[in-house]
């Protein structure tokens, strides 16, 4: 299991878009005009703010070496506030760990560049986890083998 480090003013920033949020749907009711109730929402908290997504996940400068780069791509519609990669084994022990860095032009843009180094022939599987500024997270894996 992935585990994704919150800090403080991440949570801060979720508590605060919490309360903007019901600010805004009280406002949108007008007091003592009767509205229409159903058992859910008209909106629901998976369409209203989906957890970002990892579009893309390429390995191909990726020979097992220290430093090459796998290349990720990402969106969500509150940003992405940080990447974590995996990289594990056959066996699922994880080789290396760490965080991927934005491109400075192109946020959703990211590059991890690995620490360790891996033989070739070796299958790996390389996991991703993009948290957003308001706690949703999106995962996404590939297989690939060291060529």
């Amino acid at each position: 299991m992935t585990k994704v480090y919150l800090t403080q003013s991440i949570l801060d920033y979720r508590r605060e878009m919490r309360q903007a949020v019901s600010r805004t749907i009280k406002a949108s009711f007008i007091e003592g005009l009767k509205t229409i109730r159903s058992e859910e929402p008209s909106w629901v908290d998976r369409d209203f703010l989906p957890p970002p997504s990892i579009e893309t996940i390429e390995p191909t400068c990726y020979t097992g070496k220290i430093e090459d780069s796998i290349f990720l791509i990402t969106s969500a519609d509150l940003g992405v506030a940080n990447l974590y990669v995996v990289i594990r084994d056959d066996q699922g022990n994880v080789i290396e760990s760490g965080n991927a860095t934005p491109f400075e032009d192109c946020p959703d843009y990211w590059d991890y560049l690995a620490t360790v180094s891996v033989p070739s022939g070796t299958r790996v599987t390389i996991y991703a986890a993009a948290t957003d500024t308001y706690w949703g997270v999106g995962t996404a894996c590939r297989v690939v083998t060291i060529p």
